[in-house]
């Protein structure tokens, strides 16, 4: 099985504490930032399935970094080690806040609160599954972790197996936007997901396209779900 993947974010001052000992003996893989301005990318680059942020060490409320990760990858989970007050975590896109003292355990814990089980997560038609919150497609034997529109894209697609849709649809379904003028976006994102799921992608199995009309997902009649 394998592992979930978090990233840290705390100060690398020594003499500051760190809460990587407590999270690699759990098992988890963890990556590690130091620098709050390089957060972001380094979320995206990493694709954590749950953050853990140690404003504490890095001398802030946390609070505006938090706000800034939640909108840069919004549906990644963070759990926030805060002295600040917050009456409402929600409104800054923590989904859990420590505040000290806390053991290691209640940390862990906290963290495995954000992991929901695969049967929870996961949507499957036929060969094709999707681990929505690890953003994980598995087909054909193999395991790929996509980004987070890729991932809700195929979402989309194996929601609705075997009917048409629209590149309106897809768009305003994926992007949240009625704009039609530029489809580029979605080929491309097309083209990735073939990558992933078809054997020969030069002529796809699962999903076709309807020239003039938009996208299909065909799923085998024997693999249906």
């Amino acid at each position: 099985m394998t592992p979930a993947k978090v990233l840290l974010i705390e100060s690398d001052r020594t003499t500051v504490p760190s809460h990587s000992s407590a999270l690699l003996k759990k098992g988890f893989a963890l990556f590690v930032e130091n620098s709050p301005r390089k957060a972001a990318d380094r979320a995206r680059a990493a694709k954590p399935d749950v953050i853990v942020l140690d404003a504490i060490s890095l001398r802030t409320s946390g609070i505006r970094l938090c706000r800034h990760l939640h909108k840069e990858v919004g549906d990644c989970p963070i759990v926030l080690i805060t002295r600040a007050i917050l009456s409402n975590p929600d409104e800054i896109g923590a989904q859990s806040v420590l505040v000290p003292p806390f053991t290691p355990r209640k940390l862990l814990n906290a963290v495995q609160r954000q992991l929901p089980s695969d049967e929870e997560s996961s949507i499957q038609a036929g060969p094709i599954r999707i681990n929505t919150k690890q953003r994980k497609i598995s087909c054909g034997g193999r395991e790929d972790q996509v980004t987070p529109k890729e991932a809700q894209l195929l979402e989309v697609f194996l929601r609705h197996p075997g009917i048409l849709l629209t590149r309106k649809f897809l768009i305003k379904a994926v992007w949240d936007t009625d704009y039609t003028g530029d489809t580029r976006t979605l080929d491309v994102h097309i083209s990735w997901l073939r990558q992933i799921l078809e054997p020969d992608p030069s002529s796809p199995r699962y999903l076709k396209t309807l020239r003039g009309q938009g996208y299909r997902l065909d799923i085998p009649e024997t693999g249906k779900k």
